[in-house]
């Protein structure tokens, strides 16, 4: 008898533990330079999917021209730069984006750079609101920033990979746990599925709403243009499904079952 309570239990379980993706769907994790229904945008489109939050140098009472059209969301790179700065360029299955669509000619120095004050993009998912398991869930990705890292002048200032809850959508608090091993490729990384692979694992994720915040550092040049963007592909995105009622109802009857089995011996 215990065998077989033992037996419906596990069933029960294994039931609800098919993991299902969230990769480029409403509410869930994106590449960059998609529409709604996972299309390429044409470029100079804004990216409804990463938010893009401004370096503190842009928000001053009064902000260098390099910031000039910035937000509220990244925009398809025009391009990508004529310069031929990324010459891994746009794929099929993502676009570079950066925070004004056209860098070719904004001056000496291209957009906003500078080697401590960062470009936040933020891309915005529940996990609740798809009717999965936060706690289960799993990332894979790759990508690549204009600059990836600013070597000669902050050497720390690796581009990199945060993740956190936040209250609601709104929310363009820079926050949450820096993920292990998440430096972004170089952006002369060519092809591009040669860049680095960054995992995130399940001891991440929570229920509610959650920022996946990729902080990209622009690098500051002394003559030339200075694009700068980031070209992001989710790899995978799965959870498993939040068990059905019924699927609870049978774990606690299975482990009802067993207690009286167990004490009737």
């Amino acid at each position: 008898m215990r065998n077989v309570i033992l037996g419906s239990l596990l069933l029960g379980l294994s039931v609800s533990a098919h993991a299902v993706s969230f990769k480029n769907v409403i509410n869930g994790v994106w590449n960059s330079g998609l529409d709604n229904n996972a299309v390429l945008l044409t470029s100079a489109s804004p990216d409804s999917h990463f938010v893009l939050i401004k370096p503190q140098g842009c928000a001053v009472p009064n902000p260098p021209a390099s910031c000039n059209g910035f937000g509220p969301n990244a925009l398809v790179v025009v391009g990508p730069p004529t310069n031929g700065t990324w010459p891994g360029g746009n794929g099929t299955a993502s676009q570079w984006v950066g925070p004004r669509a056209d860098q070719s000619a904004v001056g000496p120095n291209g957009v906003f750079a500078s080697s401590t004050d960062f470009y936040v993009y933020r891309m915005i998912f529940n996990l609740s609101s798809l009717g999965l398991w936060a706690h289960t869930a799993e990332v894979s990705l790759r990508w690549t920033a204009d600059n990836n890292m600013d070597a000669v002048n902050f050497p720390s200032a690796d581009s990199h990979v945060r993740i956190c809850s936040i209250p609601d959508p709104a929310n363009r608090t820079v926050c949450g746990t820096t993920v292990p091993n998440s430096k972004a490729g170089n952006e002369k990384t060519n092809p591009f599925d040669t860049a680095p692979v960054v995992n995130i694992d399940s001891s991440y994720f929570t229920a509610g709403f959650m920022a996946l915040d990729f902080i990209v550092y622009n690098a500051p040049i002394v003559i030339g243009e200075n694009p700068t963007g980031l070209r992001v592909e989710i790899l995978s995105a799965t959870a498993d499904p939040v068990p059905e009622p019924m699927t609870f109802a049978m774990l606690g009857l299975g482990l009802l079952g067993i207690g009286l089995y167990s004490r009737r011996k």
